[in-house]
């Protein structure tokens, strides 16, 4: 099950992700020629950082409470601020360590400290290594809207080890899984295909079909990123399910996960958009198998709040809310939010 894979890219990135390439991170991070190596990770992965900080000689470990709250830009002066007192130079590789909010936020410190300094990007749960982690897009929340301030700049260097991902719980495990769906839905049919079947032993975390879902999920973002890096055009695909989803999430405060948020997102962009019933029993099916809920709560559904925050979101354009949907799967389109096709999809079955 040691499967390792990189991508050359037209950056300067490199993607080392399997099983046992801890044990090879601190060659990999060698070989960008640092002067200096500074940790941050999630506070709840003390041992995790504790260890790998050790591993690569590391001046400094600095920790970052884990959750969306930790995303906001005071913290990117503080954490800027403690990784100079460690006597960082614009040559210091920052290693971020955690899921997809820690490697937002440290990415887009490592973005605009010093005008940029090496990045390497470590994701330990599956939202990251299948999805946050990937593409060069670094954010912090801003004003009560999710990723309002943020930066595309890519990754030196993204390492991400299988074995990190075995004591997430279940929910959190699930989070990463959604986004390998939603990516199939909108970029490939086969590997849709693939997922249906693959499903419930992902749900049951077997270590092959992680390994594969990993896999395609990678494989999948980066040949777009590579067609679309600036996010102008066929990235756009990627933000199917993320624009009510994020609608809900904002909303919810906390109290419900980005990955469940962007599973029910799915099923309302589709039903919005009046996408055929087969896709959206297919994807509800999946979703369903994953063990992901397809029902917004009640006191998260209501069509004016929703609606509000969709018409806030970094996508929208002289008042159009854009969302990209697949009008058959693998074969994505975008189409126009309105409040009243918001209205009806909540209503829906």
């Amino acid at each position: 099950m040691d499967r390792r894979y990189e991508f050359t890219r037209t950056t300067t990135s490199r993607i080392v992700i399997g099983l046992g390439v801890e044990d090879a991170l601190p060659d990999l991070v060698r070989s960008l020629e640092p002067d200096g190596v500074v940790v941050l990770h999630d506070a709840a992965l003390a041992d995790l950082g504790v260890r790998v900080a050790k591993r690569l000689g590391a001046a400094a470990r600095l920790t970052i409470p884990g959750g969306e709250a930790s995303k906001k830009l005071a913290n990117v002066g503080d954490l800027a601020r403690n990784i100079r007192l460690a006597g960082a130079t614009r040559a210091t590789v920052v290693v971020g360590l955690g899921g997809g909010t820690i490697t937002d936020l440290v990415g887009f410190t490592a973005s605009v400290l010093l005008r940029g300094v090496p990045f390497v990007c470590c994701p330990t749960t599956t939202l990251a290594m299948c999805d946050a982690a990937l593409g060069g897009k670094n954010g912090v929340d801003h004003g009560g809207l999710k990723n309002e301030l943020g930066t595309i700049r890519q990754p030196d260097l993204i390492v991400g080890d299988l074995a990190w991902l075995r004591t997430l719980p279940d929910e959190q495990f699930r989070e990463g899984l959604v986004e390998v769906v939603k990516k199939a839905a909108v970029l490939d049919a086969a590997n849709f295909a693939r997922l249906e079947p693959l499903a419930p032993a992902l749900a049951q975390r077997d270590v092959a079909a992680v390994t594969e879902a990993v896999d395609l999920a990678v494989t999948m973002k980066m040949a777009l990123v590579q067609a679309d890096e600036a996010d102008r055009g066929r990235r756009h695909a990627l933000n199917f399910g993320h624009t009510i989803g994020h609608a809900i999430e904002s909303l919810a405060g906390g109290k419900l996960r980005h990955g469940t948020c962007v599973g029910m997102g799915m099923l309302l962009e589709c039903r919005a958009a009046g996408v055929r019933d087969e896709v959206v029993a297919r994807l509800a099916n999946v979703l369903t198998a994953l063990g992901v809920p397809k029902t917004v709560p009640p006191q998260f559904a209501n069509v004016s709040d929703l609606w509000r925050i969709a018409r806030s979101d970094k996508k929208a354009v002289r008042g159009s809310v854009p969302m990209c949907v697949p009008r058959a799967i693998g074969d994505a389109v975008e189409v126009e939010l309105t409040d009243a096709a918001l209205g009806a999809a909540l209503r829906a079955p």
